[in-house]
């Protein structure tokens, strides 16, 4: 193809967030909205690496946010706190061209890694597996409802019989306060700092409250069990964060979340639901979202640069979660406000 020219722009430029907005393959990770939200909280600067071609039209890029620059060495990532996000190549662009492109701009401007929460062409070799994820394909939501497992079809109608209902949130408070109670004594129960408050406040400001995402919240009576955090643009939805109250287990609340979310998204249209990201070792976890129809596949991350990447290393998490179990809310809430901007 013809020269191109890479370069590093302030995200909120305009080419690049319509390159973004037009591109069928974009993930609502990909969409502005999700960089401001983690941008507004933590205080990173949200930036692109692009590729232009002769005629100046933008025809690859790969969003990244810088972090590091004091005590740790400045380091590009794409994206923090984000399962998947793949680069996005049009115009003859070949994937292999942009990552060599991103590679050589990372090293003109200094920077001493690169993370990349995907496969980039032409570095297998820094590609690593960091666990799997499973995407439903949606359409008929009764051929969907009849290719779950049996175990998933009962615990729906158990929800249901118990006289479970849900409901699509419809202000902040249903999200900053009310999920996220839930969303807090979950993370204590697993053994891991919540989120904190501010970040769903501006995860509703940024990205809910615009149409971007939704949150469903399953009720028993007058009483919030159950809820559940989906990203939604492009005809794609992506479940992000779930919670509920382990009392209420035997009524299934969290089937009939899904399956409220895969009824009402196939029948608006949605093209596919993505379970979220998955550990190799939570195989309980793995066989619950099989269990839906939703194929498993690897995801890998690349890190380029100096030394491995970070991203899906938890074995300081692992020896801190007996910890959090045993503390009151208030710890891992004050932990996670201060520490979550460097766990990046």
């Amino acid at each position: 193809m013809a020269p191109f020219e890479a370069k590093v722009l302030d995200a909120h430029d305009p080419s690049w967030e319509a390159f973004l907005l037009s591109h069928r393959d974009a993930l609502p990770y990909h969409h502005p909205a999700w960089v401001e939200t983690l941008s507004d909280v933590y205080g990173y600067e949200p930036r692109a690496a692009v590729v232009r071609s002769a005629d100046d039209e933008l025809i690859g890029g790969l969003p990244f946010v810088e972090v590091g620059g004091r005590v740790r060495a400045r380091r590009w990532v794409s994206l923090p706190f984000t399962d998947v996000c793949p680069p996005l190549v049009a115009g003859g662009l070949e994937e292999r061209q942009l990552s060599t492109a991103v590679e050589q701009l990372r090293r003109e401007h200094g920077i001493g890694a690169l993370e990349v929460r995907a496969p980039l062409a032409g570095f297998g070799e820094r590609t690593a597996l960091r666990g799997v994820r499973h995407q439903l394909e949606l359409g008929d939501p009764d051929a969907l409802f009849a290719a779950f497992r049996s175990q998933v079809r009962r615990n729906i109608r158990t929800a249901e019989k118990a006289g479970l209902e849900v409901r699509r949130a419809e202000g902040r408070d249903d999200l900053t306060r009310t999920y996220f109670d839930l969303h807090a004594e979950t993370r204590r129960r697993l053994g891991v700092p919540p989120q904190p408050r501010r970040f769903f406040e501006s995860l509703w400001r940024h990205v809910l409250e615009p149409g971007l995402g939704f949150l469903l919240l399953a009720y028993h009576g007058e009483t919030a069990v159950a809820g559940a955090v989906f990203l939604e643009w492009n005809g794609r939805i992506v479940y992000k964060y779930g919670a509920s109250d382990r009392e209420h287990w035997p009524l299934r609340p969290n089937n009939l979340l899904f399956w409220e979310c895969i009824r009402r998204c196939a029948a608006a249209g949605a093209r596919s639901l993505d379970f979220g990201r998955s550990d190799l070792e939570d195989e309980g976890l793995r066989a619950f979202k099989q269990s839906w129809g939703a194929p498993e596949e690897p995801l890998a991350y690349t890190a380029l640069g100096r030394g491995p990447s970070r991203a899906g290393s938890g074995s300081g998490a692992q020896l801190l979660r007996p910890l959090f179990r045993a503390s009151p809310n208030w710890v891992g809430r004050m932990v996670g406000a201060t520490l979550y901007r460097w766990a990046a």
